[in-house]
């Protein structure tokens, strides 16, 4: 079955566009699954990440001849969407920035929940994994969107209020029904440097305690509590030079080291990221695993 992952947290500019994408390369390019990306952010950050200007431009004409919908639109029931294959083992159904002004407004309702997640396991089977690239902000969009996801992901900043943030977003996805879904596989310490070992430790400790009085005020202990060892995952994505390059011009074709990059006609991932992330992405998958065994997966 498709495994869903969410990548979500309140505060904006703490990575969660970067981490997505380099997951999903890695686990595309690296261990050979099937990948597909939902640009659910009206920003378009990992639409741009995946997709060059000259063919975002085709995928425009391409939606009006064939009467298909970006992502928000297919999220909320109105058309087919347009699923774009970047590579042998990637695809994105893409966003586009005119939903900037729209997404506040709309609304997905629980039954459409239910229904998306039944065609991501149908129509979309192909699919190992399906990853949900979500705006900052919760919205009326956002919150029952998480619900159908297999996991949460929360990247995580050194900075107070992106512990603020991830305290507030499970303590929404956990006061909505189902509230035991999506399982929370851990927050992931993002835009460290390797010299701050000490520093690093701090921070696991305080967002282990921020997930752990997360759930308290539900009277409720860690999903993964017993099975896992921390809410907070072992490896770190660690700041590094060229991450900045994946929102810049990622399709590239210089020999500059880019995520993504198109080379004598063909995209090429950076091998020299991919090598980076592989530790994390290998945890994704095992966090991932071992939520299943406890608590399967799924909408019930």
């Amino acid at each position: 079955m498709t495994k869903i992952i969410a990548i979500a947290n309140y505060k904006g500019g703490v990575g969660k566009t970067t981490l997505a994408s380099v997951i999903a390369a890695t686990l595309s390019e690296r261990f050979g699954r099937k990948v597909l990306i939902i640009d659910a952010d009206p920003q378009s950050n990992i639409t741009e990440v995946f997709i060059p200007p000259t063919s975002f431009e085709k995928i425009l004409g391409y939606a009006r001849a064939q009467q298909r919908v970006f992502s928000l639109e297919w999220i909320v029931g109105s058309g087919e969407p347009i699923i774009y294959k970047a590579t042998e083992n990637l695809a994105v159904v893409p966003s586009k920035p005119e939903y900037i002004g729209l997404a506040k407004y709309l609304v997905v309702p629980a039954e459409r929940v239910y229904s998306l997640r039944k065609e991501i396991d149908g129509k979309l089977s192909e699919f190992e994994y399906v990853i949900l690239d979500l705006p900052p902000q919760m919205y009326g969009l956002i919150g029952p969107l998480i619900k159908m996801a297999d996991a949460l992901v929360t990247p995580v900043t050194k900075t107070s209020f992106a512990l603020t943030a991830l305290y507030f977003l499970i303590r929404d996805v956990r006061g909505l029904p189902p509230n035991e879904k999506p399982p929370f596989i851990g927050a992931v310490l993002t835009r460290f440097r390797t010299v701050e070992k000490a520093n690093i430790e701090i921070y696991r400790r305080r967002a282990r305690r921020v997930v752990e009085e997360a759930y308290m005020t539900y009277g409720m202990k860690w999903e993964l509590e017993e099975s896992l060892k921390s809410p907070v995952f072992e490896s770190v994505f660690y700041a590094h030079p060229k991450l900045a390059d994946i929102r810049a011009l990622p399709f590239d074709p210089s020999e500059n080291v880019r995520l993504i990059r198109v080379l004598r006609g063909k995209t090429r991932y950076s091998s020299q990221i991919l090598n980076f992330v592989e530790p994390l992405t290998i945890e994704v998958e095992k966090r991932i695993e071992i939520s299943e065994k406890v608590h399967g997966s799924g909408l019930p």
